[in-house]
This record gives structure tokens, C-alpha cells and sequence, in this order.
């Protein structure tokens, strides 16, 4: 216990960042070590507005200031996701997600791009390091479990869609161009009904092929959730918070408005019925710390996803 406990310390004290694909739930609940196919529905809206000087444009973009002078800029990011889970016993599990992006832009509440296609596919493989089902140091009533894993996204989206306005930034294009490379780290703990669970993800990113490259990511999440059982239903309401670390992009040399990190509040619950299981959130920020004066505000993400576990 006093070795989890370390481990569970040093994660929460790590320094860096990560990204919404890698966030998968370690079950203390039904359905433990039952593989699964889903789908998903993620949201992040955000928001900043340009002033005389033409500031707070897109961190990425080659647009005109001059048209968006004073106008409002609102972006409203959306991924259908199919996600698929598989266990091996109970130690080892693979993960694969693909995204299809449909992301928007308005200028002023005009819609200026809608870009869609597949975006950059994700495979994970976990290991359950430690489950106090095995071990001495436990009681029945207390089930803790601790997992690690790594990754790899694939560039298969595009990053070179164009529209009669032009070419939107590459924050709004399906893909990244670029291979990236994922890790994280699992602790979750229940005491009869209670629970608690966290999930780092660590992300670093490489180059594409317009030499380019987004910041290493981190986001950190904790959540305390309850479980009530009905007759054919089990209900899993959470809350906690979330927060996301972005280190400063690079193109050729640091791009200095770019980087920061957003803090979030989480509420949402899982829901069990048989083999299917439902999942909601909403993501309220508390708090952008974004450097420079040319980022927009994330305002808030939603997901939604549906599983069929066998």
C-alpha cells in the first residue's frame, strides 16, 4: 500500500501534458475486464475577439487581420470517435481510437470554415502493474488497482484542407501531420461504494512535414465518483477536476503566443445496464492561463459515448 501510495504522489508532481483519446477508465465498477466497442462524441467550444490592433488572432493562422478587426471569433471543435478496448487476461489491454473531426469556425456568428474528415487514429497498450485483489495488504471492502501504458498516434489525417476562404490554421485541419507519441498512468481506489481515480496522460509530439510542431502536452484529471445499484441498472455519478498543460509550439523557432494551461471542473456519471454502458461529462473552465495575447479561451467540453462490452 505505502508503494502505491509514493507512486500515486509522483504522478500528481509531474510536469508536462496530454490528450482527450488517452483518457480511459480503469474499472473499479461493472464490467472489470470485460472488452468493449464504442462510440463517442467529444466537444471543446472556444472564443476570444480581436481588438484595434488586430490581436488575439488564431495562434496558427495565416489570415487577414484587417478583415477581423474588432469581430468576434468563436471555434467549435467536434470528433466522432469509434473506439475499440481488448483484454488479454486481466493485466494486459489494447486500445484503439479513430476520430472523425467536424470542426467550425464563425466570425462573428457568420460560419467562416466547416472542415471535415478522419482524423489521426490512436493505439494504446496498458499493463496492470498492481490490484489489491492479489495482494496481502488489502481488505474486501478496499479495491485499489494501478495501470500504465503507452502509445502512438498516426498521421492519417489531413492537414491541408482549403475552402473558398482559403486554408484554415492546422488547429481546425483533421490531422496533425505529425507521429506522436503517448503515455499514461492509472490509479483508481474504492471503499464500498465510494471511489476515487486519476489519470495522467503525457503526450510528446514530433515534426510534420511543414516543420511544424505542436508543444508537449500533459493533462492531469481526478475524480471521486459514487455507485448506486438498482434492479437492472447501476449508476456511477462523478465529479472532480481536470487540467490540461500545453508547452509552446514550434515552427522553425518557438512561437511564443502559444502554450499555457486551461483548468477545468468535471461533473458527469456512467451508467450500466447488461453489456452496454453510457458515459456523460461536461467540462466547465475555471481558470485559461495561456501565454501570449493570440489565443482563443477554451469556454467548455462535453463528451458523450456508448459501449457494448462482451
Amino acid at each position: 500500500m505505502k508503494q502505491i501510495i509514493i507512486v500515486l504522489l509522483l504522478l500528481l508532481s509531474f510536469p508536462s501534458l496530454a490528450c482527450d483519446n488517452c483518457n480511459v477508465f480503469i474499472n473499479i465498477s461493472p464490467n472489470d475486464y470485460r472488452s468493449s466497442i464504442g462510440v463517442y462524441h467529444h466537444t471543446r467550444y472556444m472564443i476570444g475577439t480581436y481588438n484595434s490592433l488586430g490581436q488575439v488572432y488564431l495562434k496558427h493562422g495565416g489570415e487577414n487581420i484587417e478583415e477581423l478587426v474588432n469581430k468576434k471569433i468563436e471555434d467549435f471543435y467536434r470528433t466522432y470517435e469509434v473506439r475499440g478496448t481488448y483484454y488479454f487476461g486481466q493485466k494486459w489491454r489494447t486500445v484503439f481510437t479513430l476520430p472523425f473531426i467536424d470542426n467550425t469556425q464563425q466570425i462573428d456568428g457568420l460560419a467562416k470554415y466547416r472542415v471535415r474528415g478522419i482524423g489521426d487514429p490512436i493505439v494504446m497498450q496498458t499493463y496492470q502493474v498492481y490490484n489489491s485483489k492479489f495482494s496481502n495488504d488489502s481488505t474486501p471492502e478496499i479495491v485499489h488497482r494501478f495501470e500504465i501504458g503507452g502509445g502512438i498516434k498516426v498521421p492519417a489525417g489531413s492537414i491541408e484542407k482549403r475552402y473558398p476562404f482559403g486554408e484554415p490554421n492546422i488547429d481546425l485541419q483533421p490531422g496533425t501531420g505529425s507521429w506522436d507519441f503517448l503515455f499514461l498512468a492509472t490509479y483508481s481506489a474504492r471503499f464500498k461504494q465510494l471511489g476515487f481515480s486519476s489519470n495522467l496522460n503525457v503526450k510528446f509530439n514530433t515534426y510534420n512535414k511543414n516543420n511544424f510542431r505542436y508543444g508537449n502536452t500533459l493533462n492531469l484529471s481526478l475524480n471521486t465518483f459514487y455507485i448506486k445499484n438498482f434492479k437492472r441498472i447501476v449508476l456511477m455519478p462523478y465529479v472532480g477536476g481536470y487540467i490540461e498543460h500545453f508547452e509552446k509550439d514550434y515552427e522553425y523557432s518557438i512561437i511564443n503566443d502559444s502554450g499555457g494551461a486551461t483548468f477545468f471542473g468535471n461533473i458527469g456519471f456512467k451508467l450500466y445496464k447488461g453489456n452496454w454502458s453510457l458515459t456523460a461529462q461536461y467540462q466547465k473552465v475555471f481558470s485559461n492561463k495561456l501565454n501570449g495575447d493570440t489565443q482563443l479561451f477554451t469556454i467548455n467540453r462535453t463528451t458523450v459515448g456508448l459501449n457494448y462490452n462482451f
